[in-house]
């Protein structure tokens, strides 16, 4: 049963009541009618003013007075009395007529009669609906939103970028309407570009010198989080396939585009780069019309056996992280190409279980009014994630915006989160699922709560990603500098050490004993002896900006790690504690220096 608001305009007296009344009326949020009104909401926020004066604006407690056989009754919040507008104390006579506002919540079967019996109480001056609004909404036209560097701040890219998460070495394959890398670096943006992993559809067109459009907003907004990735561009919109259908030709194009991708996957990697791929598609259907119709064995919006869909699946199952745009047929300001369907607008690859389906929210996160809503049609809860759109950034457009930028800037978080973590055949954290889950999880929740058609679940936060990417187990080099950049000495802990600071998982069993390569001591601070306290709190005035950090070199999680990995590791950590000695003998010096003093070794 669904309700309808409305707003009653009753002419009233002063409320004059004893302590108990007052006191109810002060707690209370709700009046319960037992007729056709179900409820009666009262602001209370503003300590006694129930009502809203709409003469004087303003002022003393007031209550609108209806007849009896409304019944109306108002409840304490903190005893749980009910308190009577019959009570004594309660004095239901107007001193000085005035006019106030009372919000009522109708069921909508009934609130024509409703608004006719109100209208037929005495001082009750008219019922009017209380339509719901939401903010103005961001459409097709309107101007942009902040820009990239909003964006950029939005992403905590600075301490995204600080610790690592940058794109470097992962290969973001934009698949849109070719990339123009000349505009992309005047823009500021300087990422790597390989023309020769890059892909188009036809012969005369150059990889990364094609036309500024499209294609090159999506690489621009990609670089966002991951400046330092690598592009490649897969020309795809520059097709000229055609079929039976508008997508038929066009998808038979893309399928040899994901077949091109796959080989890149299976390609041997170059010095340098992990085997991370991210696959950005801000394309998609708009309208029904243009497929098959839902049961046609060529249908490709609803149907996972279809070829491009499969193929989907299959360049997921080899490592890539695959992100759609959601689309841009939101009821509120959809796209013309909607052609007014609204309704299940995420079609085939956008809805696909196994890719990232991004929606769209301005840089208020708020949800921009063309950004497509779920369900989705291969799965139902799509998108999955929103992203940012609708601000000033590269310059084709004056915004970057659709669910076509949400997309990218989503992309490149993906990419900035593999440069850490970077996919691993066989290892179930490195998954794409796993880091759709990362994505998804760490998402600020908009909307409802929880998972809603609108947002996924929530806009993407480079803010909580960076804190689940720090780095691991301890990190020494920061707690103690003067190991890890001796001077004058030039080798630091990783390299007398490299099995612990940058390990190849699974770490093989150590042989016993190990050769334990001195350590120098620290270096006496001013006044003091020198001393080598390996629990020492960090040094606050060493430089920490390009310090070894104890970590996995990719930014894994402690409890991604087996027992059996984080025992072995421990055990090299042990090693470090038992070069101070059970009895606290200084380490030996390195050959030629000066002698720490005593000697150390490891046990077992």
């Amino acid at each position: 049963m669904e309700e309808d608001r409305g707003l009653a305009a009753a002419s009233t007296g002063k409320f004059e009541a004893g302590a108990a009344t007052e006191k109810a009326m002060k707690k209370s949020k709700t009046v319960t009618a037992a007729d056709d009104v179900s409820s009666i909401t009262l602001d209370t926020d503003f300590g006694v003013t129930e009502m809203t004066d709409l003469a004087g604006g303003a002022g003393e407690a007031r209550f609108a007075a209806f007849d009896d056989d409304f019944g109306f009754d108002m409840a304490s919040e903190e005893d749980g009395e009910n308190v009577s507008i019959e009570d004594d104390g309660f004095d239901a006579q107007p001193s000085v007529e005035t006019t106030y506002l009372m919000r009522c919540d109708v069921d909508s079967d009934d609130a024509e009669k409703a608004a006719k019996e109100l209208m037929k109480k005495p001082g009750v001056r008219g019922v009017y609906s209380d339509v719901t609004i939401e903010p103005c909404l961001i459409c097709p036209g309107s101007p942009p939103q902040g820009n990239d560097r909003t964006v950029e701040r939005l992403l905590c890219t600075s301490t995204l970028h600080r610790m690592g998460a940058n794109g470097e070495g992962v290969l973001v394959a934009i698949v849109d309407s070719g990339i123009n890398m000349a505009h992309i670096r005047s823009k500021g943006k300087n990422p790597g570009f390989d023309a020769a992993r890059s892909w188009v559809p036809r012969a005369g067109l150059t990889p990364g010198n094609l036309p500024v459009g499209h294609g090159t907003m999506c690489a621009f907004d990609a670089c966002i989080a991951a400046p330092k990735c690598t592009l490649l561009d897969i020309a795809l919109l520059q097709t000229r396939a055609t079929g039976g259908t508008v997508m038929e030709g066009f998808l038979s194009d893309a399928v040899r585009a994901y077949q091109h991708l796959i080989r890149v996957m299976r390609a041997p990697r170059r010095p340098g780069e992990t085997r991370s791929l991210v696959v950005n598609n801000s394309w998609g259907m708009f309208h029904p019309s243009w497929d098959y119709p839902v049961g046609h064995p060529g249908n490709y919006s609803d149907n996972p056996g279809h070829p491009f869909n499969r193929i989907v699946t299959t360049l997921a199952r080899h490592g890539a992280d695959i992100l759609f745009a959601a689309g841009n047929c939101g009821s509120d300001c959809p796209d013309g190409r909607c052609r007014g369907v609204t309704s299940r607008a995420i079609y085939g690859a956008n809805s696909h279980p196994q890719v990232l389906s991004v929606a769209g929210v301005d840089t208020t996160k708020t949800r921009v009014g063309y950004s497509s809503k779920g369900p989705g049609r291969l799965v139902r809860n799509k998108p999955d994630i929103s992203g940012y759109t609708h601000f000033q950034g590269s310059g084709v457009y004056a915004a970057d915006g659709g669910t076509s930028a949400a997309c990218p800037v989503v992309a490149g978080v993906v990419a900035a989160v593999r440069s850490k973590r970077p996919y691993v055949a066989g290892n179930a954290s490195r998954t794409p699922a796993a880091i759709r889950q990362l994505i998804t999880n760490t998402a600020q929740d908009l909307g409802t709560r929880g998972y809603d058609f609108s947002h996924g679940y929530g806009v993407v936060n480079g803010c909580a990603i960076a804190r689940r990417l720090r780095p691991i187990i301890i990190d020494i080099c920061r707690t103690h500098p003067h190991i890890c950049r001796p001077i004058p000495l030039p080798r630091d802990i990783c390299r007398r050490f490299p099995r612990l600071c940058r390990p190849r998982l699974p770490i093989p069993r150590p042989p016993r004993p190990i050769p334990i390569p001195p350590i120098p001591p620290r270096p006496p601070r001013p006044g003091q002896e020198a001393e080598f306290d390996f629990f020492d709190e960090y040094d606050g005035d060493a430089q920490s900006g390009d310090m070894g950090m104890l970590d996995l070199s990719d930014g894994s999680a402690l409890e991604e790690l087996s027992v059996e990995e984080m025992a072995e590791l421990f055990y090299y950590v042990g090693q470090y504690q038992a070069l101070v000695g059970s009895d606290g003998a200084a380490p030996p010096a390195p050959a030629g220096g000066k002698s720490g003093g005593g000697d150390c070794g490891c046990g077992g």
